[in-house]
């Protein structure tokens, strides 16, 4: 498991400090975004204290505070939402963990929990052989689940992210993590989605899902845990550059 990054801006309106973030079982979720947000963003529309959280798949999450009850959780989203965040929701991190298990997208005692790629339906990302970026049949079936969505709801756009395992150097896995991209854009484009609606991002060997090279004294390379690396993750996100639907973004 990896650690979430914790940006905590002037949080006293709502905690006063991460221990007591910690101990709550009710988080308030402003809203989800691809690209991080400038803080200037959420100041505009009167919200001055908020946390932001990232993981692997290169989401950023934006919560309002923690709570001891879904009642004071509600009294805030109400508030939020009424700043012009519509899709603000109520986190109950209990209910989470027994929904989705260890894969819960949410921070815990400040660890976010991630599903093994193995056991995982991987409906949001595409993977790639070693030093290839060619579509395989499994990758071309999750772009067609994709490409329907962006068919059937024309005002969503598609962010690309691609990513390497860590073999090579870091300008060659940064060409790579784009010639995948292009991949996946491509093929999409090829069957009628508009160029602009997909905007692509690349992180070469950034950001692993599980670590290159095997814990340990030695760090012996592991191929098992690289091969989960060499992936495309796929975003749908709305006019407001939001995450569309929790769905679009986390493997269901």
């Amino acid at each position: 498991m990896t650690r979430f990054f914790l940006a905590v801006l002037s949080l006293s309106a709502f905690f006063t400090c991460g221990n007591q973030l910690i101990a709550q079982d009710f988080r308030v979720q402003i809203a989800a975004y691809g690209e991080r947000m400038k803080p200037s963003f959420f100041q505009e529309r009167g919200i001055e204290n908020y946390v932001e959280t990232t993981d692997q798949l290169g989401l950023y999450r934006y919560f309002a505070g923690a709570y001891k009850t879904r009642d004071e959780a509600e009294v805030v989203r109400k508030e939020v939402a009424a700043k012009g965040f519509p899709y603000a929701l109520i986190i109950d991190l209990e209910e989470q963990r027994v929904l989705c298990g260890a894969g819960c997208p949410y921070f815990r005692n400040g660890t976010v929990y991630v599903k093994d790629p193995q056991r995982q339906e991987t409906t949001n990302t595409i993977y790639f052989e070693f030093g290839r970026y060619s579509l395989t049949s499994d990758a071309k079936a999750v772009l067609n689940r994709f490409f329907e969505q962006l068919r059937d709801n024309p005002a969503l756009k598609l962010k690309i992210h691609g990513f390497t395992d860590g073999v090579g150097s870091r300008e060659a896995n940064l060409r790579l993590s784009a010639n995948r991209s292009r991949s996946a854009r491509n093929y999409l484009a090829y069957k009628g989605i508009r160029v602009d609606r997909m905007l692509m991002e690349v992180f070469g060997e950034g950001n692993p899902v599980l670590a290159n090279k095997d814990e340990g004294y030695d760090k012996t390379d592991s191929p098992e845990n690289r091969k989960w690396n060499r992936r495309v993750v796929l975003l749908l996100v709305n006019s407001f550059g939001e995450a569309a639907t929790d769905d679009s973004v986390i493997s269901n």
